[in-house]
């Protein structure tokens, strides 16, 4: 998809080596040897300052805002700083309808800007080229089984055998002789797209019972670590939101190809399954509107510290204030 944005933003987005719905991650190069990552000991070398832009907000001139359930806290948070609330107060602010009715809301005008996991097909046919889908912060897709369960880390390989139907119990991997219970979640939901366009392409996925494809992330996660079924369980969802937005003492994230999910992993790409949240407005909305202002201060130093203090990865390593 074309994408065309603002000189200032396009200079933010040049810094960002993030790439679109392929999962990668931000590697910092040594500018005197380009290609060459710092080693282990270095540790990532921070990116060039990109200061903010002036803006002004009021509750009636700031854009209107929708997205997945994973965003919220990142919406509450940009709120929070650019206008000036309590935490309390972006809480009753912000109003995120999930990603796909997010994607809906913004094609009939319901919405300016929308913060979500990349589109399913259907959503790029619902989009078309009217569309621009930026990048504003990382996340990763994680793995969760339940807490008892011994296994600890499964790889790429395996994952992709288990959610075929290839490999259905757990001493397959490791584990206990258990029968795998490989949860999904349905078509369109943000998480299964996730799954799709990082794991395996849906004619290759097995046919979950419609139990077995809880309608919210949360009810995932309850299934994963219901004492009945935890030994045997195993699902997917976004970092962020089962690090911080859903927590449950009874189910556990597990590293994949020997990486854990951590804001470090994630940060320094060491962790395989890195993939951003974007932003979505449309091509036509005015360089001066406020969406695109807001889109250039999210990808500013300010913004991405912003993001970070609201509990996310930011999309690089940020300078030192």
């Amino acid at each position: 998809m074309k994408k065309r944005i603002g000189a200032l933003a396009c200079g933010m987005i040049m810094l960002c080596s993030c790439a679109l719905l392929a999962g990668c991650a931000l590697t910092a190069n040594d500018p005197e040897n380009p290609g060459r990552t710092p080693d282990a000991d270095e540790g990532p070398a921070a990116a060039d300052p990109v200061p903010a832009p002036e803006v002004h907000f009021t509750r009636d001139t700031m854009p209107r805002i929708d997205g997945s359930t994973a965003t919220i806290p990142l919406s509450e948070g940009v709120c929070a700083e650019l206008l000036g609330m309590t935490g309390e107060e972006a809480t009753q602010y912000i109003h995120h309808n999930t990603t796909h009715a997010a994607y809906l809301n913004l094609t009939e005008g319901n919405c300016d800007i929308i913060f979500v996991t990349p589109p399913s097909a259907d959503e790029k046919e619902l989009l078309g080229d009217d569309y621009e889908i930026i990048p504003v912060v990382n996340d990763a897709f994680v793995f969760l089984n339940g807490r008892d369960n011994p296994v600890e880390s499964l790889t790429l390989a395996q994952i992709r055998e288990i959610y075929r139907g290839n490999i259905k119990n757990w001493s397959g991997v490791g584990g206990d002789s258990q029968p795998i219970l490989a949860y999904q979640r349905p078509v369109n939901s943000g998480s299964q797209t996730l799954f799709h366009d990082l794991i395996l392409p849906q004619d290759e996925t097995m046919e979950a019972p419609s139990e077995m494809k809880p309608g919210g992330m949360d009810e995932l996660i309850e299934a994963v670590s219901a004492y009945e079924s935890s030994a045997q369980a195993l699902g997917y969802s976004v970092y962020y939101y089962a690090k911080s937005m859903y927590v449950r003492d009874n189910s556990k994230l597990l590293a994949v190809d020997g990486a854990l999910p951590t804001d470090e992993s994630i940060a320094a790409g060491t962790y395989p399954l890195v993939s951003p949240y974007y932003a979505v407005l449309r091509k036509d909305a005015a360089e001066d509107s406020p969406e695109r202002q807001l889109l250039a201060w999210m990808l500013s130093d300010d913004g991405q510290r912003c993001a970070q203090q609201s509990g996310y990865v930011a999309l690089r390593i940020l300078p030192e204030k």
